[in-house]
Order: C-alpha cells, then structure tokens, then sequence
C-alpha cells in the first residue's frame, strides 16, 4: 500500500509538472506570434520619415527690409536707432556726397528699425544704411542647409519648427551663401558657412519682435514602409 501511494503522489507530481510546461509553452507561442504579428504589422504600416534637420531665424513678411544708399557717400548722420518703429517717409539718415550735397534717406515701409550703419561710415551705393523689419505679415522661417542635403529638398515639403509651428519649404537657394552676403541683412544672427538658404512658410501670422528669433527645423524629405526600405530599398511618399 505505501509502494503504491508513493508512485501515485509521484505520478500526480509528473502531471502537474508537464501541465505547468505546457501551459507555459502555449503561453509562450502565443506571446512569440502577438510579437512577430506586431512586427510584421509595423513593417508593412509603420512609417519612418527621413528628415534634414536645419537652424536659421524667424522673419516676418518678406523678411527684413534694407534700405539703401542712393548714391555713394559718407554718412552724415542717423536719425532713427535699433527697435523704433517708423513710417513709410520718415527719416531714416542724412547721407553726404562726394561733391558735399547731402541727402536724406528715408523709409520705404513702416516697420521697426533693426540696425543701422554707423555714423561716419563710407558707403557705396547700394549700401544699406539701416534695416527695416516689415510692421505685420506672415511668419516665415530662413534655414540653412548644407551642401550635402540640400538636393534633397524641394518646395511644399512638410516642416516643423521649434515654437513656430508647422509649415512647408517655399523656395530653396540655388547657390550656397556666405555670412559676408547675410550679415548687412540678418547680422551676426545667420552663420552660413557655404550653406543653402531654405525658406519656409509658416502655418500663422508673425507677432511683434519674431525677427530673427532663432528657430531649429525638421523637414520631412520623405516617407519609407520598414519592409521596402529593407526589401526594395524604399517606397517614398
């Protein structure tokens, strides 16, 4: 009697053992097929996007306006400083020729004074003598590329940029630039570098002082399926 007891306690623990196993391998089939159906499901519905990212500033309208100089000369006086909000006619500076006549440059555009040239200075003409950000318009972004992405980029890509918003890349430079080019215009706020300038159309209005913000941006240069980008190389959309 206690020969058999033992083996019936004994087979009674084989059971429960090989049930337990079971059961852990049913549940463990079951978890390896849940996994390979949501890889399987992200590789055919996934999207992963291929991006530039890129920094530049904000720019209202059509971006900050130079007012040149007429004609070559020195300058004689400035008549405004860096944040007045002036009209189109005011006085800006008093410019002095070479043959000693002096003209008073004046405004285009209303808008706020960004910087202007120092006083004594010599210009040429064409030379800005001061730098007028646009009074409303819309917020744009300008971006600096490299080299080595800028083929990719073309105008209505999707774009976002850090505290501005969405928006979509409106014109891309087709000549790199030199911060020597940008500097009467943006200042020290554009480093270029040999970079491309990408404009960007934002999704809302500029507000006062968004000029020259800086800003990073993330353009979406196209959109890959994980399973073609593995098996075909990529389908892009």
């Amino acid at each position: 009697m206690t020969a058999t007891a033992v083996e019936t306690s004994g087979g009674e623990r084989i059971e429960q053992l090989v049930s337990t196993v079971r059961t852990k391998a049913w549940l463990a089939a079951v978890a390896l097929v849940v996994v390979a159906g949501s890889g399987a499901g992200w590789a055919w519905l996934g999207q992963v996007r291929d991006v530039v990212l890129a920094s530049g500033v904000l720019v209202a309208g059509g971006g900050p306006a130079p007012v040149a100089a007429p004609v070559a000369g020195s300058l004689a006086e400035v008549l405004v400083s860096a944040g007045q909000e002036v009209a189109p006619g005011t006085s800006l500076a008093v410019l002095a020729g070479a043959d000693g006549t002096r003209r008073v440059v004046v405004a285009a555009s209303a808008g706020r004074v960004i910087r202007t040239a120092v006083p004594g200075a010599a210009l040429a003409a064409g030379a800005p003598v001061a730098v007028v950000d646009p009074a409303a318009g819309p917020l744009k972004a300008v971006l600096l590329v490299g080299p080595e992405r800028v083929g990719a980029l073309t105008a209505g890509q999707p774009v976002t940029v850090t505290g501005a918003g969405p928006g979509r890349v409106s014109a891309v430079g087709p000549y790199p630039v030199s911060t020597d080019q940008l500097r009467p215009v943006y200042g020290d706020a554009l480093t270029a570098d040999g970079r491309y300038l990408v404009t960007v159309d934002l999704d809302r209005p500029a507000w006062p002082g968004a000029t020259l913000t800086p800003v990073a941006g993330e353009i979406t240069v196209a959109t890959v399926r994980p399973v073609d980008a593995l098996f075909h190389g990529g389908s892009r959309g």
